[in-house]
């Protein structure tokens, strides 16, 4: 590098000859420090534990703090999660605070909900694997889409793979159909994870629905129980180092959708998937198996 500063300051292109880095395998940029040969990204060093300082004053006891420093707070968060995109369903409850502020001078204790928010941040920020593969190259198509009815359940595929899952009351008027939409993506992550491993991997995910599109492209959803589901499945996401991207095809052409209405036809027996459901969402719905 020492040669390139020196050949072009003879070249006269204007240089500064002390602000620069030699060639290394990692370099600093946009705040992360990025690897070009392991292919990772991580923090740099020290800054996880600067941004658990900065968390920890907001879970004590007795703290209160004004708009500007609930906006710094969020600011570096937001950081964060360039490189942990998964927590952006836990700055929903913070944003919401910043909102409700009138006098921005005004000293507020910390609220239940961001404080729980807080709680999985700095837990997460304890325990993750601080360095990130990075996920380059197209998304990857492995022909997983789903489908939800308020009528019976869901249907789920993922390539020749399928499951359907029956609601134990369905048409009750409570659920919610944006809800259910993100069950279906939870449990066909589960069906993903059960076929093979996808670490370091973007995956698409097709869907019909507007707002299940805007859900996985955003990591989070306005709806709370929506939410509340898409904080289970970041926590999938963190632990297997997965991203999924969205995208979009029309109902008609949605192959899941026979299956979420209860028809099972054009699917074979033999490609079933037998999905464990997760305890905490046993209530809810159970799934249809069928035996050769």
């Amino acid at each position: 590098m020492e040669e390139v500063v020196e050949k072009s300051s003879k070249l006269g292109v204007l240089t500064n000859k002390t602000k620069y880095s030699p060639f290394s395998d990692e370099q600093k940029f946009i705040g992360f420090v990025w690897n070009g040969v392991e292919k990772t990204v991580r923090l740099p060093d020290g800054k996880i534990k600067k941004r658990l300082d900065q968390i920890e004053p907001y879970l004590a006891k007795g703290g209160r703090f004004d708009y500007k420093d609930v906006e710094v707070l969020v600011g570096r968060l937001n950081h964060v999660s360039y490189i942990l995109p998964h927590l952006r369903c836990h700055l929903n409850s913070l944003y919401r605070w910043l909102m409700s502020w009138q006098y921005r001078r005004a000293l507020r204790d910390t609220p239940p909900d961001v404080r729980a928010d807080l709680e999985v941040w700095r837990s997460t920020l304890q325990s993750f694997e601080h360095t990130r593969i990075i996920n380059y190259g197209p998304p990857l198509d492995i022909g997983w889409v789903g489908d939800a009815s308020t009528s019976f359940g869901i249907g789920v595929l993922v390539g020749k793979h399928w499951a359907q899952f029956k609601l134990h009351n369905p048409g009750d008027g409570v659920t919610r159909i944006s809800y259910l939409e993100t069950v279906a993506i939870r449990l066909g992550l589960l069906m993903v994870l059960q076929l093979r491993n996808q670490r370091g991997k973007s995956l698409v995910v097709w869907t019909d629905n507007t707002t299940t599109e805007n859900g996985i492209n955003n990591r989070k959803s306005r709806d709370v129980p929506s939410n509340g589901e898409w904080i289970m499945i970041q926590k999938i996401l963190i632990k297997e180092g997965i991203e999924l991207v969205a995208k979009r095809v029309t109902s008609k052409d949605n192959k899941a959708d026979a299956l979420s209405r209860g028809v099972r036809s054009g699917q074979a027996v033999k490609h079933q998937l037998i999905v464990p459901i997760p305890d905490d969402l046993k209530h809810l719905l159970s799934q249809i198996v069928f035996l050769i």
